[in-house]
């Protein structure tokens, strides 16, 4: 079910994929969705209140009524398969390739786990006495996991294989010269947007709060969300800004932590430009990410973006404002050091 790689992604090809696709993620799911409720209905008035819902390490440790199991294949076998549906189709537009195309495999094997959790789950209890104990899922979780894989697998196979359409050119607004001898250099900031930022605020602060409650008042675990609130803050701090740099010797960029980075002399420049960056349709997401076909970089936002073809690599990208000059300031140097050898 291979497409022709094309410069433009046809029309078609798009329609026919998203078509393929809301048959995978939504209509399956729905029909998954809809077994599981009846035969949930069946079953339920078998089982006393309350029922196991949760299990640690030493065995069943969570109960509520039967009941909670229909909500939960609800809530994981539709819900979040909808969920992806409605941001991929609002996102990806008519960027659609290999990102899409997971997210709809994704959104089919989770309707399977939900399905294989909530009827597994109340299965190794069903028959059971009032004092019995609880036995345990790890088979169940297993069989969830591999129906996830195996659906999941078909479905990306069903699903045609449409190449993401490359960002369109843009021209630099000003021309970029640079003369023997000159040293001209370019710096910015590429930053998240304030809205991303807000939110990861808001969601650090809450971890933070948790953690401090849970520690001062003596609740187990409270030491494990100071450790995640740690970790979630340098996480933050490392992918949330990027120094970016345009020298004569070529290219870098590095988190305002100093880590992670990337450094490209210019020896390894075959050629810049830049070009209008969809990071969904293209990366399936934002911050340092690797697109299917083989490209990598720091996706901060929708818009322009600097793109590095590198000699026997993947092409870098980077979305930055004035990435136009900066692309046409690093293939002037690309360019005078080609006259030179």
């Amino acid at each position: 079910m291979n497409t022709p790689r094309t410069d433009a992604v046809r029309q078609p090809e798009v329609r026919r994929a998203r078509r393929i696709f809301v048959i995978v993620a939504v209509l399956f799911p729905l029909v998954v969705t809809a077994i599981g409720i009846v035969l949930l209905l069946g079953w339920l008035p078998s089982f006393p209140d309350p029922v196991a819902i949760h299990w640690g390490v030493g065995g069943a440790d969570g109960f509520a009524p039967a009941s909670a199991y229909l909500w939960l294949l609800l809530a994981v076998g539709l819900g979040i398969p909808l969920l992806l549906v409605i941001a991929t189709l609002v996102s990806v537009g008519t960027q659609w390739g290999g990102a899409a195309r997971l997210l709809g495999a994704f959104a089919a094997g989770m309707s399977i786990f939900a399905l294989a959790l909530s009827l597994g789950s109340l299965a190794v209890q069903r028959d059971l006495g009032p004092d019995s104990e609880v036995p345990g899922i790890g088979g169940v979780m297993g069989l969830a996991f591999a129906g996830f894989l195996g659906v999941g697998a078909l479905a990306w196979a069903v699903q045609p294989r449409v190449r993401t359409a490359p960002g369109r050119s843009l021209a630099p607004r000003q021309d970029v010269r640079v003369a023997a001898g000159e040293r001209v250099v370019w710096l910015a900031t590429a930053t998240m947007p304030l809205g991303a930022l807000v939110f990861l605020a808001t969601v650090l602060a809450g971890l933070v709060a948790l953690a401090v409650f849970m520690v001062t008042t003596g609740i187990a675990g409270g030491w494990v969300v100071a450790v995640v609130a740690v970790v979630v803050t340098v996480a933050i701090a490392a992918t949330a800004s990027y120094r970016i740099r345009v020298t004569p010797e070529g290219f870098s960029a590095r988190a305002v932590i100093g880590r992670p980075r990337i450094e490209i002399p210019l020896a390894e420049v075959e050629h810049a430009r830049a070009v209008d960056i969809s990071p969904f349709g293209e990366f399936g997401g934002w911050g340092w990410r690797v697109s299917v076909d083989g490209r990598s970089g720091i996706v901060m936002r929708r818009g322009p973006a600097i793109e590095i073809a590198r000699r026997g690599r993947g092409a870098f990208i980077v979305t930055v404002d004035g990435a136009e000059e900066a692309a046409a300031l690093l293939q002037a140097y690309a360019d005078r050091a080609a006259r030179a050898a």
